[in-house]
Formats: structure tokens, sequence, C-alpha cells
């Protein structure tokens, strides 16, 4: 995501100070914004929204405001990466480790206090305290402060890359913590709330459509022909993956908005096992003003959408040249999903190449570096997965290539418990009983014949 330039948007702001700022239409409509896909995501607008009314303006104090706030906070997180950088420089082994752990501690504490935030002011906006221009403001100024938290994260991790694993340890770097501090800023570290930001800080101007029930929803279109769209709402408690992948990479292609000229093609697909999703990456392919690129998340168990971040803008055409040899460069990946089968111990399935999102034919599919078959004219191919562990299965084509991976977990085993000694010695003991048993009737069966005689 871009970095807004806040020093020349502030000076920017000072200028226009006494004009009139532009307006910006916050869509209330209840119906489905065109292309959406997004089923069930927006909900009708409540009475509060009404009785605010359905156009608000950006006004030059709020863009000061979003400025001010958003330049204090990239100058403060400057001043302490510089300091950090000065620590580890200067440092041994021990105090580069320190200096790790107490950097590792407070982007923690700044990424919750940044979701804290967006917690707030959801609950704000939803109970009708604060306007939906109000809320977009909040959201704006909190993706700047994002995006610097990414970057301060991005530096720890070079970092700590050059420390030893057990120096990191013994000075108490928790980086799990922080990974799931970082992750949870996602709201507001999208292209959706970007484009927020750059509406709030005068660097562009546009429509914007906010809903936050049932999940936060923003799209906004620039008046430059910028788009961005992002979408999360909550998922549900389960991270077992019962969907197929095929039904849902269906639903993210039906959560794409329909651009006015090009296609959406897959470009990477994952299968998260530990967190029970499906990711899906795709680009916009043959628009000729056009480019585009897309990331859209499904619940691994209930199938349905809960994040998707989608960003089109115009083709300048100094850039022509060097988007054609961007898209070269993709053109040399290739895209494999699951279109049969459910991914289980010894289980088969039958996977799809796609390149450019077209079938792959004669594509070589591996497994494990071993390899299992050619694709077909329809880019299919049947593999039997392994009983446990890493299946890593690569696709070669040409110069192109594409890689999917599953954690195959095995089947529990119910374990026969072994029969014990004294089992078998009480068996044993029966046995000898019965034996003692017949010799006694045989005797005694002797003894009559003897008498009778």
């Amino acid at each position: 995501m871009r970095r807004t330039e806040i020093g020349s948007v502030l000076l920017a702001a000072f200028v226009v100070i006494g004009m009139t700022a532009p307006a910006v239409a916050l869509s209330t409509s209840t119906a489905q914004p065109s292309g959406s896909g997004l089923s069930g995501t927006t909900a009708a607008m409540t009475a509060q929204e009404t009785a605010n009314n359905s156009s608000v303006n950006v006004t030059v104090g709020q863009q000061l405001s979003t400025v001010i706030g958003a330049s204090s906070d990239e100058v403060q997180t400057d001043f302490e990466n510089t300091a950090f950088e000065i620590s580890v420089e200067n440092g041994g082994e021990e105090e580069k480790a320190e200096a790790i752990a107490d950097r590792t501690d407070e982007l923690r504490d700044r990424a919750e206090a940044i979701r804290e935030d967006y917690e707030e002011a959801t609950e704000a906006y939803e109970e009708g305290e604060i306007s939906k221009s109000e809320y977009a403001q909040r959201l704006a100024t909190l993706n700047a402060r994002a995006t610097n938290l990414l970057d301060s994260y991005e530096r720890l991790q070079q970092r700590a890359a050059d420390v030893s694993a057990a120096e990191l340890r013994a000075a108490g770097v928790n980086r799990t913590a922080l990974d799931t501090a970082v992750e949870n800023v996602s709201s507001v570290s999208g292209s959706g709330a970007a484009a927020l930001l750059r509406q709030f800080t005068g660097e562009s101007q546009g429509e914007i459509e906010l809903e936050a029930e049932n999940g936060l929803s923003i799209e906004v279109e620039s008046d430059d022909g910028e788009q961005s769209r992002e979408f999360e709402r909550p998922r549900d408690d389960g991270n077992n993956i019962t969907v197929t992948q095929s039904a849902a990479l269906e639903t993210a292609r039906g959560a794409l908005s329909t651009p006015t000229n090009g296609d959406w093609e897959l470009t990477e697909s994952e299968v998260s096992q530990d967190e029970g999703a499906y990711e899906f990456e795709f680009a916009l392919r043959n628009a000729s003003n056009l480019s585009g690129e897309a990331e859209v998340s499904v619940d691994g168990s209930s199938g349905e959408l809960f994040a998707l971040e989608e960003e089109i803008e115009p083709r300048e055409d100094e850039d022509e040249e060097d988007e054609s040899d961007d898209e070269d460069d993709e053109d040399d990946e290739l895209a494999m999903n699951v279109t049969e089968g459910t991914p289980a111990p010894n289980a088969t399935v039958t996977l799809q190449v796609l390149a450019d999102g077209a079938p792959a034919e004669n594509a070589t599919v591996s497994l494990n570096d071993r390899t299992v078959g050619t694709t077909d004219a329809n880019g299919t191919v049947t593999v039997t997965l392994p009983a446990s562990g890493e299946a890593d299965l690569t696709a070669q084509l040409g110069d192109a290539e594409g890689d999917l991976e599953f954690e195959i977990e095995a089947e529990e085993e119910v374990e026969q418990e072994p029969e014990s000694e004294s089992d078998d010695e009480e068996e044993e003991d029966e046995q000898e009983t019965d034996s003692e048993s017949d010799d006694e009737q045989e005797t005694d069966s002797e003894s009559d014949d003897e008498e009778e005689s």
C-alpha cells in the first residue's frame, strides 16, 4: 500500500484554509453496490444514519485534523525507528537482542492500541454517537497509524533475522504476540482505509460508501478513476476445512467487482490449514487502460467470505510499458487449486492448473519433488495425497511455475490394549483347571467301569 506523503499534504491543506472543501458523498443506499458481489454484507440504513443525512462534506477542519494526527504519528515513528536502528547498529549480540525485545513490546502495544481505538470508533458509530463522516475520518487516521506500524514492523523483522534465536529467547522476545497484534489491525491497514486517508488528507476526491453492520465494508471511487474496495467480517470459531476449494474459489470470484473492461484471473491460491481458510489472489488482465489486484479469503468451514481487498487504478501512458513487463513476469506463474475431493490422509483429489486464468495443458505436476502426472486439456490431474505430513504440490510448464501446500494430519488409530500378563495367567489357570476336571472325570469313569465289571 502506498504511504501518504503527509508533509506535502499538510502544506496543501493549510493553503486551502477558508476555501470550500470538496464534498465526499457517503452513499447509504440500501441497494447492493454495482458488481460488488458481497451478498448479505451491506445492510439497510439505520434510523440514525437517516437522521445524519446520506451526504456529508469533508471540511477543511477535518482535513487538517487528519493531516496533523497522521503527521504527528509519522514523526514519532521516524524518531523511534532511528533510535532503534542506532541501538542495534552500535550494540553487541546481547545488546541487539535486548533492543529488539524492547522494540517488540513497543510495537505490540501500539498495535493493540490501534485495534482498541478501531473497536471503540466502530461501537460509537453503531450506537449513533458519531456520524458516518466522523467514523470515516477516524478510520483514515487509524490507517496512517497502521501504515507507520507496519513499516516499523518490517524494520524489526529485518534486524531480528541477524540475531541468533538463542539470544532473542534469552532477551524475552515474544514475536508470536507481536505477529498476532499486527494481524489484528487488518481492518484499518488495507486499501479501502488507505483510500479514506487520501480523501481526508485532500490527496484525492471522490465518493465513499461505508457500512459497518455485519463487518466493515469500504468502497471508494476517486475522481481520477481509482477504485478501492475492502471488506472484513467476523469469522466463526471453527478452524476445520470442510468446504471444497473449488466451492471457495467460486465464492471468491463472485465477490470481485465487474470492471468496465478486462477479466479477473486467479494468480495464486493457498490453503491455510492452521487458520482453516482459503486465500486467493487475482490480477486484472486484458484491461487496456486499467491495472488491478485483489486478495480474497474464504472460511474453510462455513464457506463464507470474511476478507476482501481489491484495488483498480488507471494505467498511466508512461507506465504502460513497465506494466506490460510486469504482466509478462506474472505470466510465468501458475495457479493451482483442488476441483474435486477434499485433502485428507491418502485421499485422491483432482487438481487444476491455470495459466493466465486458462487451463494449462501438459503441465508437469509433482508431489514432494516426485512427478505424479501431467495435466490434460482441462488442466487437471489426479493425485493421491500422503498418509501424513506435508503435501507440497508443484506444477511446471516451460518457465512458468506454481505451488500448493497442504499439511496432512494422520488419522487417529484406535489402539487395542494388549492382554496383560495376569489375563494370560488367568487363561492358563482356566485351561489347567479344565484339564484337571477332564482328567478327574476320566478317572471316575474308569472306576465306575471297574466296579461294574
